[in-house]
């Protein structure tokens, strides 16, 4: 658990020790002042996932790919999101989305899905942040908005972005469609272009909104 304000990780990590008086699999290995550098967070190398909570303010990117470079997945927790930040996060390799609230009561349950390889967003960010790329205006026909974009994805692609939109990670993707999961990925990269979008979490928001 990494958050700079020390009350917030006292509430946060309260909620993950109550989760784990109902389930042992869940161990919270330490809190760290996410301020100080990461090489002198003590426990990292056994952590599976962090919790990162950020402010609006911060800018959380490089933080975030010094810890995804360990391979230990993030996930990111904030008080507000905007398009801009959401992709800096995800473009920097966290995968999971959280909007902090009072209670914070599905971060267990984020926690571990993030940590079984899934990418989660809470669901108001779905609603609330445009995936860049994405005109605000409705498109001409004939031109390249979005849904012509959309239909450049060749139908394997568009499979498995579609798989991915459904909270699936990359291992079970390629076990539904029986590839290896560098496969699943090739197509994740050749489809990004097409949907103007500059990571996979915007990719699948953008096949999510149709």
């Amino acid at each position: 658990m990494a958050d700079h304000d020390p009350i917030s990780r006292h509430v946060l990590s309260r909620v993950v020790r109550n989760a784990r008086d109902q389930d042992n699999t869940l161990h919270l290995l330490g809190c760290v002042d996410s301020s100080i550098p990461v090489k002198r967070w003590e426990n990292l190398s056994d952590a599976d996932v962090v919790v990162l909570s950020t402010e609006p303010r911060d800018d959380s990117a490089e933080l975030i790919s010094e810890i995804t470079a360990r391979d230990i997945s993030v996930l990111t927790v904030s008080t507000e999101w905007d398009d801009a930040r959401l992709a800096a996060a995800a473009a920097a390799g966290a995968t999971g989305f959280l909007v902090k609230d009072a209670e914070m009561k599905g971060l267990p349950v984020a926690v571990r899905a993030v940590g079984a390889g899934y990418t989660l967003l809470s669901p108001s960010l779905e609603t609330m942040v445009r995936p860049a790329g994405l005109s605000a205006t409705p498109a001409r026909a004939g031109g390249s908005g979005s849904g012509s974009r959309r239909s450049a994805l060749t139908e394997r692609e568009l499979e498995v972005l579609s798989l991915l939109a459904q909270g699936m990670s990359t291992t079970e993707t390629a076990s539904v469609l029986q590839v290896s999961p560098a496969t699943v990925k090739s197509h994740v990269s050749h489809a990004l272009p097409k949907l103007g979008a500059r990571n996979r979490l915007e990719a699948v928001l953008k096949i999510r909104s149709r």
